[in-house]
């Protein structure tokens, strides 16, 4: 019945109860829901973010493919639909080839996620130490022993409300309360605002050992954009999104072993981090490979030096957001999940056997900490018991496909 409406109509009630099934109802209303995600997007991040796509697209479609470990019947609900065409073979297509090919048209909520989220992989560059002995890289980074720890990356954000996050594990931790992080950021004005967070001066205490913690350090909020720039880029924000700089240093000269960084996450508000104001998860399992995805670490690792190319590009500064060359880097990608492989179908096959591992695992159980026992008791009563007690069942309905932790935090419209 609801079909039958103009689609103006059924736009705006997809847009009014965006989290309603309507959109599983059927492949009408799956499609509608997945284009206005693509309308988002453009108003979000403005028209020149297909050009950026267009730009980092092998790695993009490399992600988007590893997710049909889970999601291959509903993205193929749209590509089979709409007869998409996979442009593999097409290195950097041009825009209009790109926003019809499949991997992108059919996955515009996922694109959207891996834009508004950040997650900030370790890489040897970021950090500064101050023997270079005294941490190993490795995927991760972790800290053996040190006076010095700095950390800086430059990001572009579109404006909105973020949490700032960090994935690390704990051995036995020594000095991690005496570490801030800073968010900075040039506004439409040419202030310089800067938000400061500090982890929980316990935090050695509070959290497990020899376990991956995810810790909510923070809440930051990017205003909207106030004036156009006519167009034009400049250092610190173009028409739709604010260059934010990310420092993690030290607070003093205090001594910093014992633990390893996986990576630091910046996400969309989500029920889990806001709505029940959780403190941190922890999962037992320390491998980095639980925790490093190196499709979703290769993309963000290639757009970011697309839209923050290195100075020996030759770039003017104030035009430099989006002209970096992708293939400068390729070399330096993490592809070690993927042995030589015989041809493109080959290369695709073994993405899909890293994927059903990284992503259908269900080993690695999550227990949650909030702030309060009041908030602990909110979230049982509405989702059911996550750590039971004995031979009780584990009755939790919340993740229970246990991805939401995996992969950028989707949102709604």
């Amino acid at each position: 019945m609801i079909d039958r409406f103009p689609v103006e109509i059924q736009v705006r009630i997809l847009r009014l109860v965006p989290e309603s099934a309507l959109k599983q109802t059927s492949s009408h209303f799956y499609l509608l829901y997945n284009d206005l995600f693509y309308d988002k997007l453009i108003r979000t991040f403005g028209d020149d973010v297909v050009h950026i796509l267009s730009k980092v697209y092998p790695q993009l479609r490399e992600y988007i493919i590893s997710l049909d470990s889970f999601r291959l019947v509903s993205r193929q609900a749209i590509s089979s639909r709409l007869n998409l065409i996979d442009h593999g073979d097409i290195r950097h297509p041009n825009p209009e080839q790109l926003i019809e090919s499949m991997y992108v048209k059919d996955s515009w909520r996922y694109i959207f996620s891996l834009l508004k989220n950040k997650r900030l992989y370790a890489e040897y560059s970021d950090y500064k130490i101050d023997e270079p002995t005294n941490y190993i890289y490795n995927h991760y980074v972790e800290i053996n022993r040190t006076y010095l720890l700095s950390y800086t990356k430059d990001i572009w954000l579109a404006p909105g409300m973020y949490n700032l996050n960090i994935g690390l594990v704990i051995k036995h931790g020594t000095g991690l309360g005496t570490t801030k992080f800073e968010v900075e950021y040039q506004t439409t004005g040419g202030a310089i605002e800067v938000q400061t967070f500090y982890p929980p001066t316990n935090i050695n205490e509070i959290l497990p050992k020899n376990q991956f913690c995810f810790l909510k350090i923070g809440e930051f909020h990017l205003p909207q954009v106030r004036h156009k720039l006519n167009g034009r880029n400049c250092p610190s924000h173009n028409n739709r999104l604010f260059k934010v700089k990310l420092i993690m240093e030290e607070i003093g000269l205090y001594l910093k072993s014992g633990f390893s960084i996986f990576y630091i996450d910046i996400s969309q508000p989500s029920t889990l981090l806001n709505e029940y104001d959780l403190l941190f998860y922890s999962c037992q399992e320390t491998d980095y490979k639980y925790y490093i995805n190196f499709p979703l670490k290769n993309f963000y690792k290639v757009l970011n030096y697309v839209q923050n190319p290195s100075e020996e590009d030759g770039i003017s500064e104030y035009e430099s957001y989006g002209k970096g060359n992708p293939d400068n880097i390729l070399s330096t990608l993490d592809n070690d999940f993927i042995d030589t492989p015989r041809d493109e179908s080959d290369s695709d096959h073994q993405l899909l056997d890293y994927s059903s591992f990284f992503y259908l695992n269900k080993s690695n159980h999550r227990t949650y900490r909030f702030n309060t026992v009041y908030q602990k008791r909110q979230f049982i009563n509405r989702f059911g018991n996550f750590d039971p007690i004995d031979s009780e069942p584990n009755t939790c309905s919340y993740d229970k496909e246990d991805l939401k932790w995996r992969i950028p935090i989707l949102g709604e419209l």
